[in-house]
């Protein structure tokens, strides 16, 4: 796996925070490209899936070359930052691996 896909419609929020109208997911690429961390890449795949995928930049301003070894850690952290999301919920919104045939 050298990605994470999120299918928003899946995407759950927590019911006692107060959601404005239009707030709701799915939300634009726009959004994910300014709420996703620097070390990922946010875009949509053919049936409107959001990819994350890391691009190998860190927070001083390099590129580092992504080896297979660095791209599963940073897909293993990009889930647990998914996880550490106080008000959503993408445990039923991640597709996995045997979910995308």
């Amino acid at each position: 796996m050298n990605a994470v896909i999120i299918d928003q419609t899946k995407v759950r929020i927590d019911p006692e925070v107060k959601v404005k109208r239009g707030r709701t997911f799915p939300r634009p690429l726009a959004w994910w490209h300014r709420y996703v961390p620097i070390w990922l890449d946010a875009s949509e795949d053919d049936q409107g899936r959001l990819v994350l995928t890391p691009n190998g930049r860190v927070a001083d301003g390099h590129v580092q070359e992504l080896t297979p070894a660095l791209i599963r850690r940073d897909v293993r952290q990009a889930l647990a930052w998914l996880d550490s999301r106080i008000y959503f919920d993408f445990s039923d919104a991640v597709v996995r691996d045997d979910q995308l045939w």
